[in-house]
């Protein structure tokens, strides 16, 4: 008997996937070790010598970040692999686990056409693509997506399982860097909206757990209470909002951020003096700012459009809910923003781009163009820019700033770390 043999296609999808994920290995690969990242593999290589940090790495401008998930994670990649290539493959593998769990989130893949664009921005963008890096904020856009899915769960009904997700992600993300509040005010919103449904059990079984993760640096904390007055300012809570510029600035990333209008920190490239540049210098410099230009103004209108065609849908909820939480968080915030400050917000700008873009009929070449654009601008950056250099060799940096100072890390470390065998 004769049966149809059914051959594999190569999906958009799946295009997408690759040029991203070869995006993310230019940039893997060629990091360079600054403070952010030294400060990860301190942490990473005193858990190797059996001692647990449960902190951080220090929060711009206050105390450390509690929590030991940063010191159990890097320490157990480098126990794999005593390479600083290892916890970043481990961060590599958390952003894939993320790009096909985006395909399983309902409320984004029932929206006729809306999946390709949204996966194309959110993970071929060089704001995604560059975060598989040594540092926390690396981790935040993973965790929103875990997020997003605990919340499609519980939009479902009361749900055990998307309930404990949601509660074990924002605990997670305590424990990496302070924008958690933005999932706490997007949380309630939503929640006093009545869109979701948190189950009481799970509430009540993911605050336990949160708190047993936070047994460690309180036991720390509690025979050293100094450590709660150590690399603290003046800054207080509204910061931002007195000094009014500041919050300003927060609210714009949420059209930064789905624009061409990428971080200059990340992807600072060396000085060009338009008198003595290359004709191809100049051709970049020129393509580069009107690009971001362009795309600021699709974005501003893609939001008009979607706030005032989307309302009623669960999207238009979540939408607003988060703009409501960057706003919250951009007032409360003491310190002045960065643009990885505020990354949890990132695929959630994308979602009015995407849904405007699944509306209308884009030429193929468009999008061919703007996806060779981003592949070229990983290519560029990663090749030598503030983070990364194609020569640069990680296993020395690692060797000479860790490895050979071990002695003086444990000493500056000793007031903070627990013995985990005797």
């Amino acid at each position: 008997m004769n049966r149809r043999l059914v051959k594999p296609t190569i999906t958009s999808i799946h295009v997408i996937f690759l040029l991203g994920l070869l995006s993310s290995l230019a940039y893997m690969l060629t990091q360079k070790i600054v403070p952010d990242s030294l400060q990860l593999l301190e942490r990473g290589y005193l858990f190797t010598q059996n001692q647990l940090l449960p902190f951080g790495p220090r929060s711009t401008n206050t105390n450390f970040i509690f929590g030991p998930f940063i010191s159990i994670f890097v320490g157990t990649a480098l126990l794999v692999y005593e390479h600083p290539i290892a916890p970043l493959v481990g961060i590599l593998v958390t952003h894939v686990v993320g790009f096909f769990l985006i395909q399983k989130i309902s409320f984004l893949s029932s929206v006729p056409r809306f999946l390709p664009p949204f996966l194309f921005f959110y993970w071929l963008s060089p704001w995604r693509s560059s975060e598989v890096f040594l540092w926390n904020p690396s981790f935040l856009f993973p965790l929103m997506i875990l997020y997003l899915y605990g919340i499609d769960l519980c939009h479902r009904g009361k749900n055990f399982s998307g309930t404990l997700l949601v509660v074990l992600t924002i605990v997670i993300t305590f424990q990496i860097h302070n924008s958690f509040v933005f999932l706490l005010v997007l949380g309630a919103w939503i929640v006093l909206r009545s869109r979701i449904f948190p189950h009481p059990g799970a509430l009540l079984l993911g605050s336990v757990l949160g708190t047993i993760m936070l047994i460690p640096a309180g036991k720390v904390i509690w025979f050293h209470p100094e450590i709660l007055e150590m690399n603290r300012n003046s800054a207080g809570l509204f910061g931002n909002l007195l000094t009014g510029g500041e919050a300003i600035k927060g609210i714009l990333y949420w059209f930064r951020y789905p624009s061409l209008y990428f971080g200059a920190t990340t992807f600072q490239l060396p000085s060009v003096n338009w008198s003595e540049a290359g004709v191809w210098a100049k051709v970049w410099i020129v393509v580069k700012w009107s690009m971001a230009v362009l795309s600021l103004v699709f974005v501003v209108w893609a939001n008009l459009r979607f706030y005032r065609k989307a309302k009623g849908t669960f999207l238009w909820e979540l939408v607003t809910g988060a703009f409501v939480a960057l706003v919250a968080v951009s007032a409360l915030s003491p310190v002045p923003f960065n643009f990885w400050h505020l990354y949890l917000t990132y695929p959630l700008t994308i979602i009015p781009i995407a849904w405007c873009i699944s509306r209308i009929r884009l030429k193929p070449f468009a999008v061919m163009s703007l996806g060779v654009y981003f592949v070229i601008y990983a290519g560029i950056t990663a090749f030598n820019s503030y983070k990364h250099d194609i020569t640069n060799l990680q296993s020395e940096s690692y060797g000479r700033l860790v490895t050979s100072k071990g002695h003086q890390i444990k000493e500056r470390f000793s007031r903070f770390t627990l013995k985990m065998k005797e």
